[in-house]
């Protein structure tokens, strides 16, 4: 198998930068001018465009050049690979009638003669000058007809190569085509080494700005930390937390408005868990977020961004620009941790009207903060689960017994009324042994659903007491205010439909009432009481309540 030798090849690889105008004529005379101008004036805007930072999308320029080159050699097909050195690895940029992913790997023996072959090969040449490359790749190349291979090589650097096809008219590689492709591949690697720099730049650029930002965030001050620490280190609410949160978001970047999107993988989509001075939200509707880069870009890759919102809109928020920043799932092993919660603010208040986009300094305190909020939100989940029924929501029975000694201290401070209520479904044991417990567990639920309806929320604290057995502490609430709310359950549980559970029959409840001080001043005292008057709804036959002072 014939080929030049690589001495030959080198003694005809041209200096181009040396070369003068009517050198460079006289070397390519036997090219046709037309077809010499346009490719040089296409190498010059392609490499233009190639560094121009408005353009920063190597694929697009590549895309350019493809067509260039295959309308310059007249060819049906061709690709353009770029070298990636740590995997000993080509991936296509760009392709045309090849796979947009054609992947070549390189035997790292062979990585030098890759070097020294700066000249178009044809395939013979690709099997004698790298034979342990065209082995592993021979079926690929000849399945895609593959005619020439253009290593491109700058400062001794594999670049990646060009691969061509069939010509349109079946004939081979020219000496003018060859000619013609050692001057683009060169041309070429220059733009895409020259694009790897740049790249490089940047990624240094980002890592500077890191460090900025880290730098602004460290300087945030211990006093503001710690100030965000003392009021927010006493909730342990979420729907609170997440409002205390966002305020604080919209206070430390002059933000107009604000979201906290809650992010769901599975579905692609977010949540809202809190929101001000937006349009309403619905928390049952699920926001797919793919069609917002930026946010979709702070989602996957877990940093923060800055964006103008298209067509200033975003869902119920109306806004030019927007600032997301990710809190990330602390409660993960590994670094790549999910993104749980997207911080979002939107227009900057600027001085004297108008909005502003968002800067570098509003990036780093929200990633201050949100590396807080993620600690924060932890605390609450964790408070939540050492504190509530899993099944119900319900706080448990330790938690309720603290409660009951504090508010009877409170009360004695400031001379305050609160009342105890006590309640148990009837018959429950009945609906166990007959439909089984995982419909008594459903049954459950639906009755202390019930409860959280009708009790004032964040005031009052019911309780799963145990099995079928709640409690309810009601601060403030004399006598008379705790039989309304609890003849209020007892009506909302007996007129629940419970057919999809249970036949034949209703649930009901029994509800027992004691209040301080006037049943009892000692957590035991007010619990046998309304123990007491529990049992009197019981036997007067069920589905009724009962005042402990009835039994005096």
């Amino acid at each position: 198998m014939s080929h030049m030798p690589i001495e030959n090849q080198q003694q005809h690889q041209l200096d181009f930068g040396k070369l003068t105008l009517d050198n460079f004529l006289e070397e390519f005379n036997r090219v046709e001018v037309e077809r010499l101008l346009y490719t040089l004036s296409s190498l010059y805007d392609i490499g233009e465009e190639v560094t121009s930072s408005e353009s920063p999308e190597l694929r697009i320029s590549m895309g350019n050049l493809l067509r260039m080159l295959m309308g310059t050699v007249l060819c049906t097909k061709a690709a353009v690979l770029s070298y990636a050195k740590y995997k000993y690895a080509m991936q296509s940029i760009v392709a045309k009638g090849i796979d947009a992913n054609f992947y070549l790997r390189l035997d790292p023996k062979e990585l030098s003669r890759w070097m020294e072959l700066r000249q178009p090969l044809t395939l013979a040449e690709v099997e004698s000058e790298l034979p342990a490359f065209f082995k592993a790749h021979q079926e690929s190349l000849l399945r895609y007809q593959i005619q020439m291979m253009v290593p491109m090589v700058v400062k001794d650097n594999l670049v990646g190569c060009i691969l061509l096809g069939d010509k349109l008219d079946k004939t081979t590689y020219s000496a003018t085509d060859q000619i013609l492709l050692t001057m683009i591949a060169r041309q070429v690697s220059m733009d895409i080494y020259k694009f790897s720099l740049i790249e490089e730049l940047k990624q240094t650029s980002d890592k500077l700005r890191k460090q900025k930002a880290e730098l602004v965030e460290a300087n945030l001050g211990v006093q503001k930390m710690s100030e965000i620490s003392m009021r927010f280190i006493s909730i342990l609410e979420e729907n609170k937390l997440f409002q205390s949160i966002l305020e604080e978001m919209l206070s430390s970047t002059s933000a107009t408005k604000g979201v906290i999107f809650k992010v769901d993988h599975g579905r692609d989509a977010l949540t809202m868990m809190c929101c001000k001075n937006t349009e309403p939200f619905s928390q049952r509707n699920l926001l797919p977020y793919r069609s917002y880069e930026a946010l979709a870009r702070t989602i996957e890759s877990g940093d923060p961004h800055i964006c103008m919102v298209d067509g200033g809109r975003m869902w119920q928020v109306e806004a030019k620009y927007a600032l997301f920043v990710p809190i990330h799932n602390k409660n993960r092993d590994d670094e790549s941790a999910l993104v749980s919660y997207v911080m979002a603010v939107f227009d900057k208040e600027k001085r004297g009207g108008g909005v502003l986009t968002f800067n570098e300094r509003d990036e780093a305190i929200l990633v201050s903060f949100a590396n807080y909020a993620s600690i924060l939100i932890e605390n609450v989940r964790n408070y939540e689960l050492a504190t509530k029924d899993s099944m119900t929501g319900l706080y448990v029975r330790r938690f309720f017994d603290q409660r009951l000694v504090e508010q009877i201290d409170k009360a004695n401070q400031v001379n305050k009324v609160f009342s105890l209520l006590i309640m148990d479904i009837d018959k429950f044991k009945h609906v166990n042994d007959t439909f089984g417990h995982p419909i008594g567990d459903q049954v459950i639920k639906l009755v202390a659903t019930t409860i959280q309806r009708n009790i004032r929320t964040e005031v009052d604290i019911p309780s799963r007491y145990g099995g079928e057995e709640f409690t309810i502490l009601m601060p403030e609430a004399d006598t008379e205010r705790a039989l309304m709310v609890a003849e209020r359950i007892r009506q909302a549980v007996e007129v629940t439909d419970v057919s999809h559970l249970v036949t034949g029959r209703n649930i009901t409840v029994s509800i027992g009432i004691a209040t301080f001080p006037a049943h009892g001043s000692t957590p035991k005292q007010l619990m046998e009481a309304s123990d007491v008057a529990l049992y009197r709804s019981k036997g007067g036959g069920r589905n009724r309540v009962s005042i402990y002072e009835d039994e005096v």
